[in-house]
């Protein structure tokens, strides 16, 4: 259904991947995972036909549709209606083009030729069928609540990755590329997702950072490690058996490396012996009649060591010679300890009432934080959690929003964190590269990073701030999974007063909670 060959991209002249080769067939569920930046979405748009590859080819099998669902909306302009509409592909079209021509017969009668022309095209795409299909899929998907003509931009986040996979959906793909698929879903969107995609008879690939989600529904691992530019292939499992067989292939290289440094060291010290024995006897003095035997000896044997020498480099040149096993530089967390005792009351709303435009989601709601609490916010998409965390929010507070509109400007990376963060410049450098920011990206435009990237950069303004209450809306979105791994590790460590909303159960279970509100009903349920 979609084969690629020897694909190869770049970005700003680095190379991204090299030599990707992939067939999908029908009931293949395969996931992309790698750090933040590595390329997973490029390949991701490649595939889909959105950019072209630097060398290679993707084909496509005959009449297959290729369904690609991005990361965000790629234009948030505009209203529900229109965006669903036009994911109708031809037909979206061809039913506009009937309706203008209807409303110009009334007045028109010299295109009724050209009326039936696309009525009996819009018959054969079935038409008719196609406010029944976006219908179904808009109840299925929990969006039917949202009104035709409402903005994009006043859709929250889940509801807009709902709309994404919607749009997806309704040409009634073979193919689904799905690009971080279950970031802003609600535990009931996510089970609904894994239910579908469990069902869907055509083929999946997904890139996602989501560890429950790869467990459920992916068969096969493909990794951008961001080290080598050639994917790793590990079939036979979803996240957990990637994670296992990465380790053992892991340790298998390091004893590989390992062996050949020490085949290496005796081959050097066998070299350098044969030398210093030549330069001896070619040296020596009082040698005798014995003297120019030993010293054509000699010569003979500096040659046998500079042959064995040049073999020696051949082979570490060669790609059989194992490279040094390589990672990435860690991501280090550190969250702002609280010393203050504990029990202070450090947030309190009274009576507070939330709305978005005509719509009432939180009213007449009584909270009390105190110092030291540990809260899990849960809801559905929709029910105002996030605009609860945003009504909590102040000077005393530290808030890592849900998504990153807004921020992909020309900024560079060092102006946006000094603009956050007041340190000096060698400062601010040591910090940035802690957060896995190098020299090469300081001065990078905001609008360059990937939506990874830009996350790790809040998280590096955050862990910085003086403040000690921290409000974390959907934290996990868009991290890779080694980020994953510290920023669970540090919030579990953290001291302070912590409020997050998140739908990561994976997440949730490892960083602990004292206190859970449920978001619904225009209430916040304490349980």
């Amino acid at each position: 259904m979609l084969k690629s060959v020897n694909l190869s991209r770049s970005h700003d002249g680095d190379p991204l991947f090299t030599g990707f080769d992939l067939v999908l067939n029908d009931g293949d569920r395969v996931g992309i995972v790698g750090p933040n930046g590595a390329g997973k979405s490029t390949l991701l748009r490649v595939l889909a036909g959105e950019l072209k590859p630097d060398t290679g080819a993707v084909t496509y099998g005959p009449s297959t549709r290729i369904g690609y669902v991005a990361q965000q909306m790629p234009d948030p302009e505009g209203t529900v209606g229109a965006f669903l509409i036009g994911g109708l592909g031809e037909l979206a079209g061809v039913t506009a083009e009937l309706r203008e021509l209807e409303r110009r017969l009334e007045s028109q009668e010299d295109v009724l030729a050209e009326f039936a022309a696309v009525q009996e095209r819009w018959t054969a795409l079935e038409g008719w069928n196609a406010e029944n299909r976006l219908a179904e899929i808009r109840q299925r998907l929990d969006i039917s609540h949202l009104p035709d003509g409402l903005a994009l931009t006043a859709v929250s986040g889940g509801e807009q990755a709902r709309l994404l996979l919607a749009r997806a959906l309704l040409d009634e793909p073979d193919v689904l590329l799905l690009d971080e698929p279950t970031n802003h879903l609600d535990a009931e969107g996510m089970a609904w997702l894994q239910g579908w995609l469990t069902a869907y008879g055509g083929a999946v690939l997904t890139v996602s950072h989501d560890r429950a989600f790869l467990d459920a529904v992916v068969t096969r691992v493909l990794e951008l490690d961001g080290i080598d530019t050639e994917v790793q292939d590990y079939p036979g499992g979803g996240y957990t058996a990637f994670r296992e067989e990465k380790q053992r292939r892991w340790e298998r290289l390091l004893l590989d490396f390992e062996a050949q440094e020490k085949d290496r060291r005796r081959w050097e010290a066998d070299i350098e012996r044969t030398k210093q024995y030549s330069i001896g006897v070619e040296n020596a003095k009082g040698l005798g009649v014995a003297g120019p035997h030993l010293r054509r000896v000699a010569r003979l044997v500096a040659r046998k060591a500079k042959v064995r020498e040049r073999r020696l480099r051949r082979q570490m040149e060669s790609v059989k010679w194992i490279a040094r096993p390589r990672t990435r530089p860690p991501l280090t967390l550190a969250f702002p300890a609280d010393q203050a005792d504990p029990g202070e009351v450090v947030l309190k709303a009274r009576d507070l009432t939330v709305a978005a435009g005509p719509k009432v989601l939180l009213e007449h709601v009584d909270l009390e934080v105190r110092r030291g609490d540990r809260i899990l916010i849960t809801g559905r998409n929709g029910a105002g959690k996030t605009s609860l965390l945003n009504a909590l929010a102040s000077d005393d507070t530290a808030v890592l929003p849900q998504t990153t509109d807004g921020l992909r400007t020309k900024q560079s990376v060092m102006e946006f964190f000094r603009s956050r963060v007041p340190v000096y410049l060698d400062d601010a450098e040591k910090l940035l590269e802690g957060h896995q920011f190098g020299a090469d990206q300081w001065d990078a435009q905001l609008r360059s990073l990937s939506a990874g990237e830009l996350r790790r950069l809040l998280l590096a303004v955050l862990v910085n701030s003086p403040a000690r209450v921290l409000l974390l809306d959907e934290p996990t979105n868009f991290l890779d999974l080694d980020a994953l791994d510290v920023i669970e590790e540090a919030l579990r460590r953290y001291k302070g007063t912590l409020l997050v909303v998140t739908h990561d159960r994976y997440f949730a279970e490892k960083t602990g909670f004292g206190r859970r509100w449920h978001v619904a009903g225009g209430a916040v349920i304490e349980s």
